[in-house]
């Protein structure tokens, strides 16, 4: 596979999980990735392994973000904001900071690495953002206000962008991803027993693989999805049409 061969792209929240599996999959298909994540090591082990060049960086520091992209003399041709925290905090307990904290890094990121990105692209006349979002933007869960008020935003942002800038070459999608398992289901305390329980009530009886997700983006990032923009791709295992 070598769909996006000579391409450069960064992927934000790229030491493990889906990020991880978006960045494995993009330098498969021919791609230069740059991996970015706050987790040091987890990130070096990550690029040694896949072979991609490892960014350290706090993608809500909205102003450095935008500073590495526009001084880099090779210009990304896709960028994916992937990175976001989803802490459960029921309404009642919600402060302030744990609101802003997850728009911080959730909307106020992808706002401002699209809007570099989209500088540099427009620049070459061509270029693919990707905003991992959720189902969770367009269905409610107890517990996740804050969470799911962000994803439904990178939506919002997804079609205003595409808007903006298709007249410059510049297509921008996202992906709504369904239950996919990763290490931090394992990490929150989830049994298989649970996993088995949750996953019967997906349609197609299964959690999705991070890879699943990862080829969707890769769809999107390239030219098979040349005319394709402002669209949100759900991936759910047809779980929001069963509900």
């Amino acid at each position: 596979m070598t769909r996006l061969a000579g391409r450069t792209a960064l992927v934000t929240g790229a030491a493990r999980g889906i990020g991880r599996a978006i960045a494995a999959r993009l330098a498969a298909e021919g791609a230069r990735v740059t991996a970015c994540d706050i987790l040091a090591d987890r990130l070096a082990a990550t690029a040694a392994e896949l072979g991609v060049e490892p960014l350290v960086a706090d993608v809500g520091d909205h102003e450095a973000m935008e500073r590495r992209l526009e001084s880099r003399a090779e210009p990304y041709d896709v960028v994916v904001n992937n990175a976001a925290i989803a802490p459960r905090i029921p309404l009642a307990d919600l402060r302030p900071q744990d609101l802003r904290e997850v728009l911080r890094i959730n909307v106020e990121a992808a706002v401002f690495l699209s809007r570099a990105a989209a500088r540099t692209m427009r620049a070459a006349g061509r270029g693919s953002i990707v905003n991992v979002a959720s189902v969770n933007a367009m269905r409610g869960s107890p517990d996740m206000l804050h969470y799911n008020a962000s994803k439904a935003a990178l939506v919002s942002l997804t079609q205003t962008l595409a808007l903006e800038y298709a007249g410059y070459g510049v297509r921008v999608n996202a992906v709504c991803p369904g239950s996919t398992w990763t290490e931090i289901w394992e990490e929150g305390g989830w049994t298989e027993a649970d996993r088995a329980g949750f996953a019967a009530r997906i349609p197609l009886g299964r959690f999705a693989a991070p890879e699943e997700i990862a080829a969707v983006v890769a769809f999107l990032a390239g030219d098979d999805a040349s005319y394709v923009t402002g669209h949100a791709l759900v991936v759910d295992g047809g779980l929001t049409v069963g509900m």
